[in-house]
């Protein structure tokens, strides 16, 4: 490691110290917030074993099919699939900003750190987050690989997985390097925002469709018919190791994978040499770079027509700034979009045939729109300038009216636009506007309803609290959660969607419970806030 890393420009002695200490600070704060209430010590090991337990999940499932299949090519492609969704999730969500943010370069950019250096303590730490959590997934599976197939399936899978992992990560972080070196100072952020959108609509629009080729293969004959097309997608090209080491050396098991081989190899290169030159120049700049101010009449701060004064109005001039400003919690709120419009694509189309009219077919965009609200608040509730929150202690001002205005402010800023969004979508998607506006509505007031629960359970100011990096745990739980709620109400979906009457009774014992849980959130809110404590 060390005469490689020397070979590359990059100081070992330097490169290990920064790694060591990042890596400490993260899993101690990690472990931390695992800890709360609780009077042990944190240590990085209750971060590991939290996350391990809820991975492993992932990884039997994995596992058993596995077991289930005869056809190694379709299993891989499965694990494949899912370890490069999962790895491309967690970048896009937890460590987009890794080779962007500037947070260290205050404390390291006049030391004697060299560039390359410096991106390489950068890229590392990336690495760690996203190979380890591909082992706490894939280490189950590779042993029933060894154990059912043999040493040479078992060492495929090794390469497979971790070859996918390591390859969408790269992807994605070269993306992110390359735009900083192009793009100026000045317009990094805004375009990077941007172009992580693009990211997600490729990330979850790969999964959704390797999904459905999947799912109609297996369905059909149990084995996965490979084909030039299909062959096309990076998993199938790591998935084709399985085919190798079983012996199977024709034109269209090699191809793809020499390009596997051969696009790691090019991003390792891309990624260890221009690109890091002039990284800590290019970092710096960003931190200083002058924003562009109109001259002329200094013209009143608007906060809107619906938040004129007090705590509502203080919430929405911070939140409508911080969404502009900073890009995790604007990238956070805006990762929806890509998943409501793959859901409502996939509805339309379902089994090959056309919906003309929202219902069961789109049970996915039911989830999403419960799961937005569920989003807005784990974003709303975490900065990377949390210490900026010691206003709301200093200040003299009620902090669980803020508590409940960040509320208001998010219903009108972002869930009640959102919905509007997917209404029209859905109204063009299916050419029926008025079911579509009477389905969304009361999904609408569902969406509501757990924004008012996650808050009930976790009452927080906004931005209040440090960002933590190992959030892929949670938002799979979360993922999880909302799943089984929305299967509950799918099952139910003619009662509750069938007629008038029952659209009525659903929308007015929605707004019930909305009623008595916005009670209990207030009792909930005064008592909470007076424990809150500033963590800067």
């Amino acid at each position: 490691m060390k005469a490689l890393l020397e070979a590359a420009g990059v100081d070992y002695a330097q490169w290990l110290a920064l790694t060591r200490t990042l890596l400490k600070r993260d899993f101690r704060t990690r472990s931390s917030q695992v800890a709360r209430g609780s009077r042990g010590p944190a240590t990085g090991g209750r971060a590991l074993f939290a996350q391990a337990i809820f991975y492993s999940v992932f990884g039997l499932i994995l596992s058993i099919a596995i077991v289930v299949s005869k056809d190694l090519f379709f299993v891989g492609l499965i694990m494949c699939t899912y370890v490069m969704f999962m790895v491309g999730t967690a970048v896009l969500l937890d460590h987009s900003s890794a080779l962007t943010a500037a947070d260290d370069y205050a404390v390291l950019g006049f030391r004697p750190v060299s560039s390359r250096t410096y991106f390489a303590v950068r890229l590392t730490n990336v690495l760690i987050y996203t190979l380890l959590m591909t082992t706490m997934v894939v280490y189950m599976p590779i042993g029933v690989l060894f154990f059912k197939h043999g040493v040479s399936a078992g060492v495929a899978g090794l390469f497979a997985l971790y070859g996918a992992s390591i390859g969408i990560a790269f992807a994605l972080l070269l993306g992110y390097a390359g735009l900083q070196r192009i793009v100026g100072a000045n317009l990094l952020k805004q375009v990077l925002s941007y172009v992580q959108l693009g990211m997600s609509f490729m990330v979850y629009g790969g999964y959704f469709l390797i999904s459905r080729v999947v799912s109609k293969s297996f369905l059909a004959q149990f084995t996965l018919q490979k084909t030039w097309w299909l062959l096309m997608l990076p998993p199938a090209w790591f998935a084709s190791y399985f085919d190798v080491a079983a012996g199977t050396l024709t034109t269209i098991v090699l191809l793809p994978s020499v390009a596997s081989v051969v696009a790691l190899g090019a991003m390792s290169v891309a990624l260890t040499g221009k690109l890091s030159t002039g990284f800590t120049d290019r970092l710096g700049e960003s931190t200083v770079a002058p924003r562009k101010v109109t001259a002329g009449k200094a013209t009143p701060v608007k906060a809107g027509w619906l938040f004129r004064d007090g705590e509502g109005r203080a919430m929405s001039l911070l939140i409508r700034s911080q969404f502009r400003n900073d890009q995790k919690f604007r990238m956070g709120v805006l990762t929806i979009l890509p998943l409501t419009v793959l859901y409502i694509f996939q509805g339309i189309f379902r089994d090959g045939n056309a919906v003309n009219r929202p219902g069961g077919e789109f049970v996915f965009v039911g989830f999403a729109i419960m799961m937005f609200p569920a989003m807005l608040k784990m974003q709303l509730t975490r900065s990377d300038a949390f210490r900026a929150s010691w206003i709301f202690f200093a200040a003299p001002v009620n902090r669980a009216s803020l508590i409940r205005a960040s509320k208001n402010v998010v219903v009108a800023m972002f869930l009640t636009p959102y919905l509007l969004f997917v209404m029209v979508a859905m109204g063009w998607a299916t050419h029926n506007l008025g079911d579509a506006v009477v389905h969304i509505g009361l999904m609408g007031l569902i969406s509501h309803l757990v924004l008012q629960l996650t808050i009930l359970l976790e009452p927080e100011l906004p931005f209040a609290k440090p960002t933590d990096k190992n959030r892929s745990a949670t938002i799979f739980a979360l993922f999880a959660g909302i799943a089984i709620i929305n299967a509950v109400l799918s099952i139910f979906q003619k009662q509750l969607f069938g007629s008038w009457v029952n659209i009525a009774g659903t929308a007015g014992v929605t707004i019930l419970a909305s009623t008595f849980v916005e009670l209990l959130t207030k009792a909930r809110v005064d008592e909470q806030a007076r424990k809150l404590e500033f963590l800067g």
